[in-house]
Protein backbone atom coordinates (compact mmCIF):
# COMPACT_ATOMS: atom_id res chain seq x y z
CA UNK A 1 0.00 0.00 0.00
CA UNK A 2 1.05 3.16 -0.61
CA UNK A 3 2.66 5.65 1.82
CA UNK A 4 1.77 8.78 0.79
CA UNK A 5 -1.42 9.43 -1.62
CA UNK A 6 -3.28 12.11 -3.59
CA UNK A 7 -6.73 12.59 -2.44
CA UNK A 8 -8.28 15.45 -5.21
CA UNK A 9 -11.69 15.98 -4.03
CA UNK A 10 -12.85 19.52 -3.78
CA UNK A 11 -16.54 19.90 -3.09
CA UNK A 12 -18.83 22.55 -1.65
CA UNK A 13 -21.61 22.64 0.38
CA UNK A 14 -24.61 25.04 0.68
CA UNK A 15 -24.52 26.24 4.40
CA UNK A 16 -27.21 28.87 5.28
CA UNK A 17 -25.55 30.72 7.97
CA UNK A 18 -24.09 27.75 9.69
CA UNK A 19 -20.63 27.25 11.21
CA UNK A 20 -18.13 24.15 10.08
CA UNK A 21 -15.64 22.54 11.94
CA UNK A 22 -13.06 19.92 11.10
CA UNK A 23 -11.10 17.93 13.06
CA UNK A 24 -10.11 14.31 13.89
CA UNK A 25 -13.22 11.33 14.36
CA UNK A 26 -14.16 11.09 17.78
CA UNK A 27 -12.51 8.40 20.07
CA UNK A 28 -15.13 6.00 19.78
CA UNK A 29 -14.92 5.86 16.07
CA UNK A 30 -11.47 5.39 16.07
CA UNK A 31 -11.81 2.48 18.98
CA UNK A 32 -14.27 0.44 16.45
CA UNK A 33 -11.50 0.84 13.36
CA UNK A 34 -9.07 -0.30 15.64
CA UNK A 35 -11.25 -3.51 16.93
CA UNK A 36 -11.57 -4.17 12.89
CA UNK A 37 -8.07 -4.90 12.52
CA UNK A 38 -6.93 -7.90 10.08
CA UNK A 39 -6.55 -11.22 11.69
CA UNK A 40 -4.14 -13.51 10.82
CA UNK A 41 -7.05 -15.39 8.78
CA UNK A 42 -7.96 -12.53 6.92
CA UNK A 43 -4.09 -11.67 6.21
CA UNK A 44 -3.80 -15.30 4.54
CA UNK A 45 -6.20 -14.86 2.47
CA UNK A 46 -5.89 -11.00 1.10
CA UNK A 47 -1.77 -11.76 0.60
CA UNK A 48 0.24 -13.23 -2.15
CA UNK A 49 3.60 -13.10 -0.81
CA UNK A 50 4.33 -9.28 0.74
CA UNK A 51 1.82 -8.03 -1.93
CA UNK A 52 -2.00 -7.81 -1.34
CA UNK A 53 -3.76 -9.83 -3.73
CA UNK A 54 -6.71 -8.01 -5.73
CA UNK A 55 -8.58 -9.79 -7.77
CA UNK A 56 -11.07 -8.74 -10.43
CA UNK A 57 -13.64 -10.76 -11.43
CA UNK A 58 -15.99 -9.22 -14.73
CA UNK A 59 -19.26 -10.56 -16.66
CA UNK A 60 -18.41 -11.25 -20.23
CA UNK A 61 -19.40 -8.43 -22.70
CA UNK A 62 -16.94 -5.85 -22.49
CA UNK A 63 -18.50 -3.52 -20.38
CA UNK A 64 -19.94 -2.90 -17.07
CA UNK A 65 -22.64 -0.07 -17.65
CA UNK A 66 -24.03 1.66 -14.26
CA UNK A 67 -25.95 4.94 -13.36
CA UNK A 68 -24.37 8.05 -12.59
CA UNK A 69 -25.66 10.01 -9.77
CA UNK A 70 -25.19 14.05 -9.14
CA UNK A 71 -24.55 15.11 -5.47
CA UNK A 72 -25.41 18.10 -4.07
CA UNK A 73 -22.54 19.51 -5.50
CA UNK A 74 -22.38 18.10 -9.07
CA UNK A 75 -19.72 15.29 -8.81
CA UNK A 76 -20.38 11.92 -10.14
CA UNK A 77 -21.22 8.71 -7.45
CA UNK A 78 -22.21 5.38 -8.18
CA UNK A 79 -23.79 2.85 -5.93
CA UNK A 80 -21.13 0.35 -4.07
CA UNK A 81 -21.33 -2.76 -2.11
CA UNK A 82 -18.54 -3.07 0.05
CA UNK A 83 -18.50 -6.43 2.34
CA UNK A 84 -21.62 -7.97 1.09
CA UNK A 85 -23.74 -5.28 2.52
CA UNK A 86 -26.34 -2.09 1.19
CA UNK A 87 -24.92 -0.35 -1.54
CA UNK A 88 -23.22 3.24 -0.81
CA UNK A 89 -23.48 6.10 -2.96
CA UNK A 90 -19.59 6.93 -3.53
CA UNK A 91 -17.86 9.88 -5.17
CA UNK A 92 -15.67 8.11 -8.84
CA UNK A 93 -12.85 10.75 -8.49
CA UNK A 94 -10.28 10.84 -11.13
CA UNK A 95 -8.32 13.03 -9.49
CA UNK A 96 -7.50 10.55 -6.39
CA UNK A 97 -5.11 8.50 -6.36
CA UNK A 98 -6.33 5.56 -4.62
CA UNK A 99 -9.78 4.63 -2.89
CA UNK A 100 -10.76 6.41 0.52
CA UNK A 101 -13.58 5.70 2.91
CA UNK A 102 -15.04 7.85 5.49
CA UNK A 103 -14.33 6.79 8.87
CA UNK A 104 -17.88 6.05 9.52
CA UNK A 105 -18.82 4.07 6.50
CA UNK A 106 -15.51 1.84 6.79
CA UNK A 107 -17.30 0.84 10.50
CA UNK A 108 -20.69 0.12 9.22
CA UNK A 109 -19.32 -2.08 6.18
CA UNK A 110 -16.61 -3.83 8.77
CA UNK A 111 -13.78 -2.83 6.89
CA UNK A 112 -10.87 -4.45 7.50
CA UNK A 113 -8.09 -2.25 8.94
CA UNK A 114 -4.26 -1.71 9.40
CA UNK A 115 -4.07 0.85 12.27
CA UNK A 116 -0.01 0.80 12.33
CA UNK A 117 -0.64 1.55 8.71
CA UNK A 118 -0.59 5.60 8.71
CA UNK A 119 -0.26 6.73 5.21
CA UNK A 120 -0.09 10.69 4.81
CA UNK A 121 -2.71 11.77 2.27
CA UNK A 122 -2.35 15.34 0.20
CA UNK A 123 -5.67 17.44 -0.75
CA UNK A 124 -6.71 21.07 -2.41
CA UNK A 125 -6.76 22.26 1.59
CA UNK A 126 -3.43 20.45 2.60
CA UNK A 127 -2.64 16.95 4.07
CA UNK A 128 -3.80 14.38 7.07
CA UNK A 129 -3.17 10.99 8.56
CA UNK A 130 -5.17 7.76 7.61
CA UNK A 131 -5.16 4.45 7.82
CA UNK A 132 -4.80 1.25 5.44
CA UNK A 133 -7.42 -0.87 5.64
CA UNK A 134 -8.57 -3.82 2.91
CA UNK A 135 -12.08 -4.05 1.15
CA UNK A 136 -12.33 -7.38 1.33
CA UNK A 137 -15.70 -7.47 -1.08
CA UNK A 138 -16.21 -4.80 -3.48
CA UNK A 139 -19.29 -4.71 -5.71
CA UNK A 140 -20.19 -2.28 -8.71
CA UNK A 141 -22.77 -3.85 -10.69
CA UNK A 142 -21.97 -7.33 -11.78
CA UNK A 143 -18.34 -6.48 -11.20
CA UNK A 144 -16.74 -7.49 -8.53
CA UNK A 145 -13.03 -6.85 -6.73
CA UNK A 146 -11.65 -8.90 -3.74
CA UNK A 147 -9.30 -7.58 -1.50
CA UNK A 148 -8.95 -3.76 -2.78
CA UNK A 149 -6.40 -1.74 -0.08
CA UNK A 150 -8.09 1.64 0.71
CA UNK A 151 -7.04 4.15 2.79
CA UNK A 152 -10.27 5.16 6.25
CA UNK A 153 -10.03 8.98 6.60
CA UNK A 154 -9.57 9.75 10.16
CA UNK A 155 -10.52 13.51 10.12
CA UNK A 156 -14.20 14.54 9.04
CA UNK A 157 -15.79 17.89 8.84
CA UNK A 158 -19.47 18.83 10.42
CA UNK A 159 -21.33 21.89 10.12
CA UNK A 160 -24.95 23.20 11.37
CA UNK A 161 -26.48 25.03 14.77
CA UNK A 162 -25.69 24.28 17.76
CA UNK A 163 -28.96 22.22 18.19
CA UNK A 164 -28.79 20.58 14.63
CA UNK A 165 -25.78 19.84 13.03
CA UNK A 166 -24.53 16.94 10.38
CA UNK A 167 -20.93 15.69 8.99
CA UNK A 168 -20.15 16.01 5.93
CA UNK A 169 -18.84 12.14 5.10
CA UNK A 170 -16.74 12.13 1.70
CA UNK A 171 -15.89 8.89 0.20
CA UNK A 172 -14.06 8.31 -2.78
CA UNK A 173 -13.18 5.63 -5.05
CA UNK A 174 -10.05 6.74 -6.63
CA UNK A 175 -8.50 6.50 -10.03
CA UNK A 176 -6.07 3.40 -9.22
CA UNK A 177 -9.70 1.54 -9.74
CA UNK A 178 -10.15 1.60 -13.07
CA UNK A 179 -6.35 2.53 -14.01
CA UNK A 180 -5.73 -1.19 -12.65
CA UNK A 181 -7.98 -3.09 -13.77
CA UNK A 182 -10.48 -1.63 -17.13
CA UNK A 183 -8.88 -1.21 -20.63
CA UNK A 184 -11.26 2.06 -20.52
CA UNK A 185 -13.57 4.05 -18.07
CA UNK A 186 -16.36 6.21 -19.45
CA UNK A 187 -18.37 9.06 -17.60
CA UNK A 188 -21.22 9.43 -19.24
CA UNK A 189 -21.79 13.61 -17.55
CA UNK A 190 -24.93 14.05 -20.00
CA UNK A 191 -26.83 10.22 -19.73
CA UNK A 192 -25.82 9.88 -16.27
CA UNK A 193 -24.21 6.55 -16.92
CA UNK A 194 -20.28 5.34 -15.97
CA UNK A 195 -18.71 2.45 -17.81
CA UNK A 196 -15.80 0.25 -16.95
CA UNK A 197 -14.42 -1.27 -19.60
CA UNK A 198 -12.44 -4.63 -20.28
CA UNK A 199 -12.30 -5.74 -23.44
CA UNK A 200 -10.39 -2.46 -25.16
CA UNK A 201 -11.91 0.84 -26.26
CA UNK A 202 -13.23 0.92 -30.13
CA UNK A 203 -13.63 4.42 -30.13
CA UNK A 204 -15.66 7.48 -30.22
CA UNK A 205 -19.49 6.73 -31.17
CA UNK A 206 -19.91 10.79 -32.08
CA UNK A 207 -18.24 12.36 -34.89
CA UNK A 208 -18.39 15.38 -32.77
CA UNK A 209 -15.22 14.32 -30.38
CA UNK A 210 -11.55 16.14 -29.18
CA UNK A 211 -9.05 14.27 -27.69
CA UNK A 212 -5.89 14.12 -25.48
CA UNK A 213 -3.02 12.30 -24.55
CA UNK A 214 -2.50 11.97 -20.78
CA UNK A 215 0.25 10.90 -18.54
CA UNK A 216 0.00 9.78 -15.16
CA UNK A 217 1.78 11.76 -12.16
CA UNK A 218 1.10 10.38 -8.73
CA UNK A 219 -1.40 7.92 -9.99
CA UNK A 220 -3.92 10.79 -11.29
CA UNK A 221 -4.43 11.69 -15.28
CA UNK A 222 -2.63 15.09 -16.47
CA UNK A 223 -2.96 16.73 -19.49
CA UNK A 224 -1.57 20.47 -20.97
CA UNK A 225 -3.84 23.00 -21.47
CA UNK A 226 -2.26 26.93 -22.73
CA UNK A 227 -3.37 30.02 -22.65
CA UNK A 228 -1.44 32.54 -24.75
CA UNK A 229 1.87 31.48 -24.88
CA UNK A 230 1.61 29.91 -21.15
CA UNK A 231 1.27 26.37 -21.10
CA UNK A 232 0.86 24.15 -17.94
CA UNK A 233 -0.02 20.87 -16.51
CA UNK A 234 -3.62 20.13 -14.81
CA UNK A 235 -5.36 17.00 -13.08
CA UNK A 236 -8.15 15.75 -14.92
CA UNK A 237 -10.35 16.13 -11.75
CA UNK A 238 -13.75 14.77 -11.43
CA UNK A 239 -13.55 14.83 -7.68
CA UNK A 240 -13.84 18.88 -8.10
CA UNK A 241 -16.77 20.94 -8.34
CA UNK A 242 -15.51 23.52 -10.44
CA UNK A 243 -14.20 23.86 -13.83
CA UNK A 244 -10.69 24.80 -14.56
CA UNK A 245 -8.22 25.71 -11.91
CA UNK A 246 -5.31 27.08 -11.13
CA UNK A 247 -3.23 28.90 -8.27
CA UNK A 248 -2.01 32.41 -7.71
CA UNK A 249 1.63 31.88 -9.33
CA UNK A 250 -0.13 30.42 -13.03
CA UNK A 251 -2.15 33.13 -12.51
CA UNK A 252 0.21 35.80 -12.23
CA UNK A 253 2.20 33.78 -15.52
CA UNK A 254 -0.79 34.96 -17.30
CA UNK A 255 -0.75 38.09 -16.33
CA UNK A 256 -3.76 38.36 -14.90
CA UNK A 257 -1.81 38.61 -10.45
CA UNK A 258 -4.56 41.00 -10.05
CA UNK A 259 -8.03 41.36 -11.20
CA UNK A 260 -11.23 39.24 -12.18
CA UNK A 261 -14.39 38.94 -10.29
CA UNK A 262 -13.92 37.78 -6.32
CA UNK A 263 -16.36 34.26 -5.55
CA UNK A 264 -18.32 34.91 -2.39
CA UNK A 265 -21.27 33.20 -1.28
CA UNK A 266 -22.81 31.43 1.41
CA UNK A 267 -20.76 27.76 1.00
CA UNK A 268 -18.05 26.33 2.28
CA UNK A 269 -15.25 24.34 0.54
CA UNK A 270 -14.47 20.82 1.88
CA UNK A 271 -11.88 18.41 1.06
CA UNK A 272 -8.78 16.48 2.81
CA UNK A 273 -6.63 18.86 5.20
CA UNK A 274 -10.09 21.10 6.22
CA UNK A 275 -12.27 23.54 5.22
CA UNK A 276 -12.70 27.08 3.83
CA UNK A 277 -14.96 29.60 2.13
CA UNK A 278 -14.44 31.25 -0.73
CA UNK A 279 -13.16 34.56 0.47
CA UNK A 280 -11.13 32.82 2.74
CA UNK A 281 -9.28 31.07 -0.05
CA UNK A 282 -9.39 34.16 -1.89
CA UNK A 283 -11.04 32.15 -4.49
CA UNK A 284 -11.76 35.18 -8.05
CA UNK A 285 -12.29 34.32 -11.99
CA UNK A 286 -10.13 35.45 -14.76
CA UNK A 287 -11.18 35.48 -18.50
CA UNK A 288 -8.51 34.94 -21.41
CA UNK A 289 -9.05 35.42 -24.80
CA UNK A 290 -8.12 31.94 -25.66
CA UNK A 291 -7.66 28.53 -23.69
CA UNK A 292 -6.75 24.92 -25.55
CA UNK A 293 -6.94 22.12 -23.63
CA UNK A 294 -7.97 18.64 -24.78
CA UNK A 295 -8.23 18.97 -28.36
CA UNK A 296 -10.09 22.19 -28.58
CA UNK A 297 -9.89 25.79 -28.24
CA UNK A 298 -11.86 28.18 -26.19
CA UNK A 299 -13.01 32.02 -26.57
CA UNK A 300 -12.96 34.13 -23.49
CA UNK A 301 -12.66 31.26 -21.49
CA UNK A 302 -13.29 31.53 -17.60
CA UNK A 303 -10.28 30.33 -15.16
CA UNK A 304 -11.03 29.87 -11.37
CA UNK A 305 -7.65 30.73 -9.19
CA UNK A 306 -7.93 29.01 -6.29
CA UNK A 307 -5.49 26.99 -3.61
CA UNK A 308 -4.41 23.50 -5.13
CA UNK A 309 -2.98 22.21 -7.81
CA UNK A 310 -3.93 22.98 -11.18
CA UNK A 311 -6.93 21.11 -12.28
CA UNK A 312 -9.88 20.41 -14.69
CA UNK A 313 -13.28 19.87 -12.70
CA UNK A 314 -16.66 18.17 -13.41
CA UNK A 315 -17.89 21.91 -13.87
CA UNK A 316 -16.04 22.05 -17.24
CA UNK A 317 -16.72 18.23 -18.31
CA UNK A 318 -20.57 18.29 -17.02
CA UNK A 319 -21.07 18.64 -20.66
CA UNK A 320 -19.16 15.94 -22.35
CA UNK A 321 -19.24 12.16 -21.82
CA UNK A 322 -15.53 11.86 -21.12
CA UNK A 323 -13.31 8.42 -21.49
CA UNK A 324 -10.13 7.26 -20.17
CA UNK A 325 -8.65 5.35 -22.60
CA UNK A 326 -5.69 3.50 -20.70
CA UNK A 327 -4.28 1.42 -23.47
CA UNK A 328 -3.80 4.39 -25.93
CA UNK A 329 -3.31 6.82 -22.80
CA UNK A 330 -5.91 9.07 -24.43
CA UNK A 331 -8.58 10.76 -23.23
CA UNK A 332 -11.79 11.33 -25.33
CA UNK A 333 -14.50 14.34 -25.08
CA UNK A 334 -17.86 13.46 -27.27
CA UNK A 335 -20.82 15.99 -27.58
Amino acid sequence: MLRCVLTGFLTACVLAGCGVSHGPVSGGTLARLNDLAVTPEQGARMMNGKKIATRSYHPPGGVVRVPMKMDGAGLPTVKVSLNGRRTEDILLDTGATVTVLDAALAVRNRIATVPSLRPEMAGVMGSESGMGAVIETMQIGPWRLDNMPCVVRLQRSSGGLDFLSSDFAISVLGFHLAQKHCSHLTLDYPRRAVEFGFGGFRGPASRNHAKASFRLQHGVPMVRLSAGKVSWEAIVDTGSCFGVEIDQKMAQRLGQGTGGQAVSGNFVMIGVGGTTTPEKAGVRVITVPRMSLMGSTFSNAQIDVMPGPARIGSYFLQNYRVTFDFRRQVIWLER
